[in-house]
């Protein structure tokens, strides 16, 4: 393309524009790094053992949860209405003769004071009869368990249940009838006024369901004397309360192993010895129990307890159980720290109204609780 000498004039009149110097950008500082977060902060070894807590409290309230759970099965005692000792008739005699009145008893009370010690706890186990087509029951068999947080000890104390004794609110009669006359609390209250002991709560069973607790555990071993497992058997004729002949029982003479069944006959048999040889049967079962509880494994008492526990009834909260359990399992335990009340030597047999009785000698007996329970002589 041909340009003109008038097109080429003016472009070399147009000023040249120069290309703008590059600005000079100022240096930017680095970019600042962000702050480190809290737990970026906390050394590995601090992470890990702030995990291990978390998860330790975890199980802690999980298990405590699980606990309160199974705790929650067992029955709880409700209020027991009282009723009047003319709505109760006890065991008697018609052909026996009294030989001592009731007015004629001499009660050397025991000083209610003197056993109060916070290292003593006292838990009552009651073995309840409650007959067919009745709506009361009577504490057939009546066990005092002993923890005792200064020697580590745990002991057994079997309360007979013909003691004649007086009963809070209630005339004078054998000890059994303050659980028919007002539950736990009288029965309580009764031990108390006799005998000095504070009882710190209570855990009732039924014979019906003795018999299915011993059979949640397959059974005890117990050691019978040759007439012991006759008479469980049914062999043994020739006395007052024969039971039922089994021919398919082979119990003989040593240690057998007992169902339910024959360890419940055997815990209530009131035909051989006296009726201190029957709460020495029945603390033997108990122990026998306890033992087979202790060689099974966590998971096996785990199923125990969830089994037992709607057995039983108690006027304990589930705390007072846990810490009462926990404070149990540091204790030593063992069949030469059983006891018996009314002790040797210590009380009078008489029929009175009737009833073949134990009339104990109270201030007696509270010193011989005192030296074997709080260990008052250093009877260890």
């Amino acid at each position: 393309m041909k340009i003109t000498r008038e097109e080429e004039s003016k472009i070399k009149d147009t000023p040249e524009v120069s290309a703008p110097a590059p600005t000079e950008t100022p240096e930017q500082p680095a970019a600042a790094a962000k702050p480190a977060t809290r737990w970026a902060a906390i050394p590995l070894w601090g992470r890990v053992l702030l995990i291990l807590g978390i998860a330790l409290l975890l199980l802690v309230f999980v298990g405590y949860a699980a606990l309160q759970g199974m705790l929650g099965r067992i029955r709880r005692a409700s209020a027991t209405e009282a009723v009047s000792q003319q709505e109760e008739t006890f065991e008697s005699d018609e052909n026996a003769d009294d030989t001592l009145s009731p007015e004629d008893v001499i009660w050397n009370g025991a000083d209610t004071s003197v056993m109060q010690d916070k290292d003593i706890v006292n838990l009552l186990l009651i073995g309840q009869d409650r007959r067919e087509g009745q709506d009361r029951q009577r504490s057939d068999s009546m066990i005092m368990v002993t923890l005792n947080k200064k020697t580590k000890q745990i002991s057994m104390t079997s309360f007979m249940r013909d003691l004649y004794v007086q009963i809070p609110g209630y005339s004078d009669n054998r000890i059994n009838a303050a659980y028919a006359f007002g539950g736990m609390d009288l029965l309580d209250s009764t031990l108390n006024t006799n005998f000095g002991v504070e009882i710190a709560g209570n855990v009732e069973v039924d014979f019906g369901e003795f018999q299915t607790l011993i059979d949640s555990i397959g059974g005890i071993d117990l050691e019978l004397t040759q007439d012991e497992a006759d008479y469980i058997c049914g062999r043994k004729r020739d006395v007052t309360y024969p039971q039922q002949l089994r021919t398919d029982w082979n119990l003989h003479e040593g240690v057998n192993h007992l169902t339910g069944e024959q360890a419940l006959i055997h815990a209530r048999n009131r035909s051989l010895g006296n009726d201190y040889a029957r709460t020495d049967r029945q603390r033997a079962v108990l122990m026998a129990i306890i033992n087979k509880v202790k060689q099974m494994d966590a998971v096996s008492i785990v199923n125990f307890i969830n089994q037992v526990l709607p057995l039983l009834t108690t006027d304990m909260t589930s705390g007072e159980i846990l810490g009462y359990a926990m404070e149990a399992l540091q204790m030593n335990f063992d069949s030469e720290h059983s006891y018996r009340i009314p002790a040797e030597g210590t009380y009078t047999g008489a029929v009175i109204r009737g009833m073949q009785v134990l009339v104990p000698d109270l201030a007696a007996n509270q010193t011989y609780l005192m030296d074997v329970l709080y260990h008052t002589d250093n009877n260890q």
